[in-house]
């Protein structure tokens, strides 16, 4: 799967994620080791996501992470096969 975050607040693309592995924001929550609120929060856009967060949010999710900068230089972070 591919998708340009750009085009996406932070809290959709969590919420995206999420729902893409079929998780509640409980489970997530308990995952990513925080509290129910700070998903709610994230999902919500009024918390900024890390980014070792959002790397362990596509771990769970079976999917690649790749982090384009303005220098055009790609950093490639790899959970599997899928992209993101």
């Amino acid at each position: 799967m591919k998708m340009n975050t750009k085009d996406y607040p932070n809290g959709d693309i969590v919420r995206f994620l999420r729902e893409y592995a079929n998780l509640t924001q409980k489970d997530l929550a308990k995952h990513l080791r925080k509290s129910v609120r700070t998903v709610q929060r994230y999902e919500a856009g009024e918390l900024k996501i890390d980014i070792e967060t959002i790397k362990s949010i596509c771990k769970l999710c079976d999917l690649s992470l790749m982090i384009e900068s303005n220098r055009k230089k790609k950093i490639n972070h790899h959970s599997n096969k899928k992209e993101l």
